[in-house]
């Protein structure tokens, strides 16, 4: 009779574990649905439904999954074909009685367009063998039979990897297509460790690609952390998957940075300088660092007190063909301070010497005022809990009151940025949005929006303050 209950209990514990194990095996959960890369929905001409023919949703689940499954009329809401114009529509995906949903754009037009232009290039077209299209900085127009002409924003592009025989990119927009070109080159190195890319760098010749895949370096520092220096101006591509556990200094006119995920081990105080405290400083002219996430180091990889870690440094030794592009890079989590030093996602530096025994290639001594466009910085980058989004330095007025440009995205940054403002002047770039500065008095600043309208409160505006998108509470404004 024991025996029996035994078997009893333990083949009911067998049947529960099944039942758990099938359950957790079923339940995967959606974590969240897109349309497949190079994928658009349109154009569709009034009166018409959109042509769904091999248009495919990507669905993740929370447990790292992936699948595709086609798109039906019956997922999209919020369509009016008889409307004619952008319009965004939501589609809805069910599974196991689970939903997700997503956001689109559809264009319905008036009648078919008649051909496609290409207006303006992508950022990117010059490519290394294995990299994929970028479209980003890309404008087509739709081009009807009366001559009129409609932006494109919802295209198709293919999004395999690039070979060295492609020289353009088919972009479909409907039944039309248009040819972007570009050139796509065999990389002369691929570095798959911290010694491989070291010595590529070393070796390489003017105008190379230098291909970037797996892991570059280790997390612990100091053995595993490296510092890359580049001499000559090369294109550093980061493949998909890549991490760089290390630091870049750019001390060379030309050199290219693409997509690259760099983790910035930081510098610590007490160590050397050779520890290096940022995740790239540039000491050229010309340098084009795009579509890389640099990320902070973690808290407990620093002495959080005293040290600070910046995203990218950028010194330049005359204001001569300053071809500087920043831009499409994630920079996250450079939120230290200490006493003396705040950390900047992207800080530019005038009149201090050049760091890390850098020469740069113009001869100066120390670095000059440059003349970039600074709101395309702000608009093409995306800022993350960092201390500072971007700041602009000029040494030569002093180390208290030494910002000539800032960009802040809330009230604290911009109160720093007009706390250290130079007394001669200086330009704040605000993201749109409301500001409370706190009751702050500043001379000389001009204000400027950017994105949208801003909203300032506790601010007296003095002496030679211009607002370009901002509006400033009258009766704080000591200038009205």
């Amino acid at each position: 009779m024991k025996i029996k209950k035994v078997l009893a209990v333990l083949l009911a514990i067998a049947l529960l574990s099944t039942a758990i194990l099938a359950t957790a095996c079923n339940e995967k959960g959606i974590e969240g649905i897109a349309l497949k890369e190079g994928t658009a929905l349109g154009p569709v001409v009034k009166g018409q439904d959109p042509d769904l023919k091999d248009k495919t949703l990507v669905v993740t689940y929370k447990n790292g999954e992936v699948k595709e499954v086609p798109i039906t009329m019956e997922m999209i809401s919020g369509f009016d074909k008889n409307t004619v114009g952008n319009q965004e529509v939501t589609i809805t995906y069910t599974e196991d009685g689970e939903t997700a949903t997503v956001k689109v754009n559809i264009s319905v037009v008036q009648a078919a367009p008649s051909s496609l232009e290409l207006v303006n290039s992508p950022y990117v077209t010059d490519y290394a063998a294995g990299e994929k299209f970028r479209p980003d900085g890309m404008t087509i127009n739709a081009v009807f039979s009366d001559g009129s002409k409609q932006p494109v924003t919802e295209f198709e592009y293919p999004t395999e990897a690039l070979t060295a025989d492609n020289d353009g990119i088919q972009v479909s927009y409907g039944t039309l297509t248009v040819e972007v070109p570009i050139t796509v080159t065999e990389p002369a190195y691929a570095a798959t460790d911290a010694a491989s890319l070291q010595r590529a760098l070393s070796e390489a010749e003017e105008g190379a690609f230098i291909t970037v895949s797996g892991n570059i370096g280790e997390a612990s520092r100091p053995d595993g952390y490296n510092i890359f220096t580049m001499k000559k101006a090369v294109t550093l591509v980061g493949m998909e998957g890549n991490n760089v556990y290390g630091s870049f200094v750019v001390d060379c006119d030309g050199a290219v940075l693409r997509g690259l995920n760099i983790n910035n081990c930081g510098w610590v105080t007490g160590e050397a300088t050779s520890a290096h405290r940022n995740a790239i400083t540039v000491t050229s002219n010309r340098v084009t660092l795009e579509f890389n996430r640099l990320i902070a180091p973690a808290a407990d990889s620093l002495d959080a007190t005293e040290a600070i870690a910046n995203g990218i440094v950028l010194s330049a030794g005359t204001d001569t063909d300053t071809a500087v592009k920043i831009r499409m890079n994630k920079i996250s989590g450079y939120g230290y301070e200490n006493a003396n030093w705040d950390s900047v996602a992207i800080n530019v530096v005038s009149g201090y010497s050049f760091p890390y025994n850098t020469t740069n290639s113009h001869g100066s001594e120390q670095s000059v005022r440059l003349t970039i466009d600074y709101t395309d910085i702000v608009n093409t980058n995306i800022f993350e809990n960092d201390q500072n989004d971007l700041l602009y330095a000029d040494y030569a007025l002093g180390f208290e009151r030494m910002y000539v440009l800032g960009y802040a995205s809330d009230s604290a940054k911009a109160v720093n940025a007009l706390t250290y403002g130079a007394e001669s002047g200086m330009t704040l770039l605000l993201k749109a949005g409301d500001y409370d500065l706190g009751g702050i008095s500043v001379d000389n600043v001009n204000f400027r929006s950017v994105g949208g309208p801003v909203t300032v409160t506790g601010l007296t505006a003095g002496a030679n303050c211009t607002f370009d998108g901002v509006t400033v509470n009258a009766s704080e404004s000591a200038g009205e």
